[in-house]
């Protein structure tokens, strides 16, 4: 069954993702990383924005914010605390706030759609899974229910829509915020729900449900989230952005050779049990150095254009990625920081 669920080297996938995307997302030392740059000779004031209970999927973000490593640095830093991508990118759009991490398909979306944005980083792979009842055994006893996602658009609707028109089932979404999922299963208001780690682990815990799916088995290796500022940071504020990006990867690798000091970070940031979030950080793919896949980004990309959501063709692909990752940035940043050893 799971060989249903593969998309990026499968062809005849494309239709299929078209018509999802149409409805629309080891232990260490236990000081502070410090960021090996210097900082600047006056400070500088940052808006940063990340999304609510994520600390999962952006685990830099949360080291960044905990061991203050931005202030470090130099900056000043105003967080911004959002529900999803989208809002978050709305507020980047109105000038509210200079970067973000968040989920990379409203990053496509919106720079397709004329905001000129820019992906420093990827944060991580896979990380989301489907948690239904007890009584839900296969995925055609699916059919019918009503499965809650974060909303159109993001990569969690579009994965759960995939198993429901590649299994020819009629499937009742409904659009939730995150963090309510667990409670809502639980009341049995809903017949299950697909979110990112560790609200899933969170209702497995309370017995309200059980995994029947992760993205792991539906959409291997996808790209999730990115940290992303607009291109004008880029053109008119190329040090702030590579400074934020060398304080970025600092974060993560320090995440990665403190796993236990990042996981009671995380137990404290989401208020999760520690169970739940050893068992959640398992669902969760992290690349070091992050580089993104940019392979799905440009499936999910083709799947936009079919559906009318992007002019830019096929063919023009490999332009519109140049002017939306910057893996050579990171690249630099990585060498200069000596952060890719």
């Amino acid at each position: 069954m799971t060989s249903l669920f593969i998309l990026f080297n499968m062809k005849k996938k494309s239709l299929i993702l078209i018509a999802i995307l149409m409805l629309a997302a080891m232990t260490g030392c236990k000081s502070a990383p410090q960021n090996k740059a210097h900082a600047f000779d006056s400070n500088e004031t940052i808006h940063f924005g990340y999304i609510a209970t994520d600390q999962l999927h952006s685990p830099a973000v949360m080291i960044m914010k905990e061991k203050k490593l931005l202030e470090q640095a130099g900056f000043n830093v105003v967080w911004h605390e959002y529900i999803a991508g989208a809002h978050a990118l709305q507020e980047m759009a109105a000038g509210a706030i200079d970067f973000a991490n968040c989920g990379v398909v409203p990053v496509i979306i919106n720079h397709s759609q004329g905001m000129e944005l820019a992906i420093l980083s990827g944060s991580n792979q896979e990380g989301s899974s489907l948690v239904v009842s007890k009584s839900i055994k296969s995925i055609n006893d699916l059919d019918g229910k009503t499965i809650a996602t974060p909303g159109l658009g993001s990569i969690q609707d579009a994965m759960i829509t995939l198993i429901a028109m590649e299994n020819d089932i009629t499937i009742q979404l409904t659009t939730m915020e995150v963090a309510d999922m667990p409670f809502f299963l639980e009341k049995n208001e809903i017949d299950g729900f697909i979110a990112w780690a560790p609200h899933p682990a969170i209702a497995v815990s309370k017995k309200a449900g059980h995994e029947l799916l992760c993205s792991r088995d539906m959409m291997p290796n996808h790209q999730c989230c990115v940290l992303v500022t607009k291109a004008e940071t880029l053109r008119d504020n190329p040090k702030i952005a590579e400074k934020v990006l060398s304080v970025y990867l600092d974060a993560f690798k320090w995440f990665l050779e403190n796993q236990e000091e990042s996981i009671k970070i995380m137990v404290s940031a989401t208020g999760a049990s520690e169970t739940v979030i050893r068992n959640a950080i398992t669902t969760v793919n992290y690349i070091y150095p992050p580089y993104c896949n940019v392979e799905s980004m440009e499936h999910i990309a083709r799947g936009l254009i079919g559906a009318g959501r992007i002019t830019t063709t096929e063919a023009e692909l490999g332009g519109f990625f140049e002017g939306l990752y910057y893996p050579r940035l990171l690249e630099e940043v990585l060498e200069q920081s000596g952060l890719d050893r």
